[in-house]
């Protein structure tokens, strides 16, 4: 099966009816809905999805509506596809025909869907295929934004970082990261497929902690001195015990998740066993360019755009691969079961990707 990029498309009419993969209330199995686009407001685009990758939160929210999104709600907030039409000021640069990528609020399990043309929701996907540039949005970007914006990643070149959580659909990308700027990577599995995927990706130490004390393994690698960089985005009360116990004096701990998310998933907040060792507490926190006033200006936008137009790059170079290990049919029953199996850990190695119309 094919993931390349899909044929070019023209320009299509309006209104537009498409099929759609919703959730008619939160705890309900996903539906098929028809939805319609009527027209464009002046600065929207619309674009033909043709894959969108599912993330940890896809599933949290069939269960449980967090950002309250009007019901019937559709998922999905990464894709990748073709613009199909423009609003009179849609996106400077940006053509009928061309081939993107983005990421947005939600809406992104449906045939089509309709982007605001701000810089830091859409940009070009170049000669990236369609299946890997739709995962460049919260997996990508979580893990460039804990890395390159919170943290000082490019310092680190030469030493050691403790990545973990490192095959999933985050954390592989932060292994591939800490390679392109030297580092020497550990990183922690516990199942069969995803410790082949850190040996696919030459991750210079693995444990198995199924079978391994993660502390004893990394603490015996460092002859005591721990590691200079830790990444920790497992948000697992566990992980973040093992990971704080490693972090060498001088160096930088970077998780996932403030305090105020940590109590509320009933998570330790650990800085102070950090700070113990030496080390220096940084928090990652993409959401914050959305929600905090202080992270909502040009600068902040620019950032955001850095992140998804270096993804491109690297892929584009041969540096970055974004490991798709499932791809899920557009029906309601194939999502329904991928959201039932991602809770469930069986499929949460790489990226998962729904292919819309590819």
């Amino acid at each position: 099966m094919s993931l390349s990029n899909a044929e070019p498309v023209g320009e299509v009419a309006l209104p537009l009816s498409f099929d759609a993969l919703a959730i008619s209330r939160e705890g309900a199995p996903v539906s098929l809905q028809r939805r319609t686009v009527a027209s464009l407001a002046p600065d929207e685009i619309l674009v033909r999805v043709d894959f969108a990758s599912i993330n940890k939160m896809d599933p949290l929210m069939a269960k449980r509506n967090l950002f309250q999104l009007p019901s019937p709600y559709v998922l999905g907030f990464d894709f990748s596809g073709v613009i199909v039409k423009r609003g009179s000021e849609g996106g400077p640069g940006l053509r009928v025909g061309d081939p993107v990528l983005g990421s947005i609020g939600g809406g992104c399990f449906a045939e089509y869907v309709v982007v605001k043309s701000h810089p830091d929701k859409i940009v070009p996907r170049g000669r990236v295929p369609a299946a890997e540039a739709c995962t460049f949005g919260i997996a990508f970007l979580t893990a460039y934004e804990s890395l390159f914006l919170s943290g000082d990643i490019p310092r680190h070149r030469g030493e050691w970082i403790y990545i973990a959580g490192a095959g999933g659909g985050l954390g592989h990308f932060a292994v591939q990261m800490a390679a392109i700027h030297g580092l020497k990577v550990i990183g922690s599995a516990g199942k069969p497929g995803t410790i082949d995927l850190l040996g696919r990706l030459g991750v210079d130490r693995i444990i198995d902690y199924s079978k391994q004390d993660v502390v004893e393994e990394i603490l015996k690698l460092t002859e005591g001195r721990g590691v200079d960089l830790v990444y920790d985005s497992t948000n697992s009360p566990s992980s973040y015990l093992q990971s704080s116990a490693v972090i060498a004096s001088g160096g930088e701990y970077i998780r996932l998740g403030t305090s105020a998310q940590l109590k509320q998933f009933g998570s330790p907040d650990l800085s102070s066993a950090v700070e113990a060792r030496g080390g220096r507490m940084v928090i990652g926190d993409l959401g914050r360019y959305g929600t905090d006033p202080a992270y909502q200006n040009p600068q902040a936008r620019a950032s955001v755009i850095r992140g998804l137009e270096q993804a491109v790059r690297w892929t584009e170079e041969g540096k970055l691969k974004a490991q798709i290990t499932t791809v899920v049919p557009f029906d309601p029953a194939s999502l329904q079961e991928a959201f039932e199996a991602f809770v469930r850990g069986e499929i949460n190695v790489g990226k998962v990707v729904v292919r819309c119309s590819a």
